[in-house]
């Protein structure tokens, strides 16, 4: 690694946190605002900034400049999170908002360089992160100035806008990377290209309150993710590895989830029909986010915390574990089936209305993340403490 962010472990924790804390008042019965907020802004947004910081100085070879800025926009993410735990919104969003804008201002100088793919998806995200988080503002501290902002239109501008992009851009570097395949650009440009399409249309629809434009741009994102899955699969096909690395199965298993969500969100929008509401979080945030996420801190947080402790061990004359050894696999695959059975006991959950389900479904998942906790951070505490 060229540059090494020593502050993103931190933010990886706060994420960790705050999709703990949703999944468990899910469980509670807590209401979807609730949750939807707690995962969104917190979980979800938490984790691209993280992430961002390790990723973006490296794909440009350039280190931060003023590293201390980090700790501001961390606290500011901290703050945002508890003030989300308390439901207190309107205080939440401004340091959401404070958080994204710094944050902003301290990467975007370092990206010089914009012909790789990667970089104009993350560069898209990064325009949506600012949106949606000045929509999750406005939504709450309603301006008379300024036009009337849906709920909804700031959620998915962070999940569809924000996310979406992230998770794609990225992934189109990773999993050709990981299984050493040629990526095919002109694929590439035409994923980001038809699901920016469906991006705005759907974003559009939800400015609007018109659910059926929803619908129809929910089905463009679709054939987005269609022509990024060729590219999932043509990797897939031409590996040489014998068998899938497990960060490639949590991808793959993450993007399942995605094109369930999708199509559960299409046909939301399309019958209107907002009972599917609880069934559409479930496979979008716990599904999708959760798998993905999950599979993408697996792939770089280990190699953070060793490149964090490697100079510092070699000097001491202590010998570490190779990168590449210090998970375990099979905790790792553990942890991906309890999520994933978690995952389809929470949406199916969402058809009964019985307390009973609704608590054990949910804590199948937390199951999951407290095995995702000890295959993980457990694991790095240890490397850490050698």
């Amino acid at each position: 690694m060229f540059y090494v962010s020593k502050i993103t472990p931190f933010f990886f924790l706060l994420a960790f946190t705050d999709l703990f804390i949703a999944v468990f008042s899910k469980a509670l019965g807590y209401d979807h605002v609730f949750v939807g907020i707690i995962s969104v802004f917190g979980f979800i947004l938490h984790t691209v900034i993280g992430a961002a910081y390790q990723i973006i100085p490296n794909s440009q070879q350039s280190e931060l400049k003023n590293e201390k800025l980090q700790i501001f926009v961390f606290v500011s993410s901290a703050l945002a999170s508890f003030f989300m735990f308390l439901k207190n919104y309107p205080i939440a969003s401004l340091f959401t908002l404070t958080a994204v804008l710094l944050f902003t201002a301290h990467v975007l100088p370092v990206i010089k360089n914009y012909q790789p793919i990667t970089i104009k998806f993350l560069i898209v995200s990064l325009l949506y992160m600012n949106l949606g988080s000045l929509f999750f503002v406005i939504a709450y501290i309603p301006l008379e100035f300024l036009p009337f902002v849906p709920f909804q239109l700031a959620v998915h501008t962070i999940t569809l806008g924000m996310m979406l992009n992230a998770v794609i851009g990225v992934q189109t570097a990773w999993i050709p990377m990981i299984l050493m395949h040629t990526l095919n650009p002109k694929i590439a440009n035409a994923s980001l290209i038809v699901t920016q399409i469906g991006i705005v249309v759907v974003l559009t629809g939800f400015g609007i309150l018109q659910y059926k434009v929803v619908a129809s741009g929910s089905l463009i994102v679709l054939i987005g993710v269609l022509i990024f899955l060729w590219i999932v699969y043509d990797s897939i096909k031409n590996t040489t590895h014998k068998e899938l690395p497990y960060v490639i199965k949590f991808f793959v298993v993450g993007l399942a989830f995605l094109v369930l969500g999708i199509l559960s969100g299409a046909h939301l929008a399309g019958s209107e029909n907002f009972d599917m509401v609880p069934l559409h979080m479930t496979l979008m945030v716990f599904g999708f986010g959760g798998i993905t996420i999950a599979g993408a801190m697996f792939h770089l947080l280990p190699r953070i915390v060793w490149n964090m402790v490697h100079v510092k061990k070699a000097q001491e004359g202590k010998k570490i574990p190779n990168v590449f050894n210090v998970l375990k696999k099979e905790e790792a695959m553990i942890t991906l089936y309890v999520m994933i059975v978690g995952i389809i006991l929470m949406a199916g959950a969402t058809f009964i209305e019985l307390n009973t389900t609704r608590y054990l479904s949910s804590l199948v998942y937390l199951t999951g993340l407290l095995l995702f906790f000890r295959a993980l951070f457990y694991r790095l505490f240890l490397l850490y403490t050698l």
